[in-house]
């Protein structure tokens, strides 16, 4: 015979572990059930990034007659230079009562060379005021990451690159790398042809750099963001 005593420790310690199993799985019911009266978390869009990024699907920068209304009050006060708005760049991302224009510039002045400008002008209230004239370095955008402004008004420029405005897009640039082009800004003769091209591409302003060789075979060299 057993010891009674050994006999009811063990019946004692079967009792706890039984008592443990019961009160892990009542624990277990309880967080299941907490878990599935919960309601299912669910994902809400982003309706800030859907609206900017439709905004930049929607941005026109067709010059409108309120725009150009706009443009001429604040060029009464300015002279010495002959400023045409071509494209409504938009507001700059660190003025946001400016407005950016992208004009052609000429100098007043027999034989001058019209070249482009950036030309920034604030609305406040009934006063317009131009706050800012910005011309593109050519040579080191071709190579950027990001648009590089030149020190000068324009005219001079580096690395053999020509200021072209009324140059129409070739269709060996306008069919390269699906970029949208506005206009041509600057040609660089290589052994074929550099071209600087304005583009628009989903709300960035770019600086494309297109190479045309003298097959008329095209390919992109650089992309610049432009930042206004």
């Amino acid at each position: 015979m057993r010891p009674k005593g050994k006999n009811k420790d063990r019946r004692f310690i079967t009792m706890k572990k039984t008592l443990a199993l019961i009160l892990t799985a009542a624990l277990g019911m309880t967080a299941l059930c907490a878990c599935t009266d919960e309601p299912a978390e669910t994902q809400v869009p982003d309706r800030q990034a859907e609206e900017q990024t439709q905004a930049a699907a929607d941005f026109d920068p067709t010059i409108t007659d309120d725009l150009q209304n706009l443009f001429d009050t604040g060029m009464e006060s300015l002279v010495g230079v002959n400023y045409t708005p071509v494209l409504f760049m938009g507001v700059p991302a660190d003025d946001p009562l400016g407005n950016t224009f992208l004009c052609t510039a000429t100098v007043v002045a027999p034989d001058a060379t019209p070249y482009w400008a950036l030309v920034t002008m604030e609305d406040v209230g009934s006063e317009v005021t131009v706050t800012d004239i910005k011309t593109i370095d050519y040579a080191a955008s071709s190579y950027a990451a990001t648009v590089t402004f030149a020190a000068d008004n324009g005219e001079q420029l580096l690395g053999g690159w020509t200021t072209v405005t009324d140059l129409a897009i070739p269709d060996a640039v306008a069919n390269v790398g699906g970029h949208t082009f506005y206009e041509v800004l600057a040609t660089q003769v290589v052994s074929g042809m550099n071209y600087s091209c304005l583009c628009l591409e989903n709300g960035q302003w770019e600086i494309v750099t297109v190479y045309v060789n003298t097959s008329g075979e095209a390919e992109v060299l650089n992309t610049a963001a432009l930042n206004i």
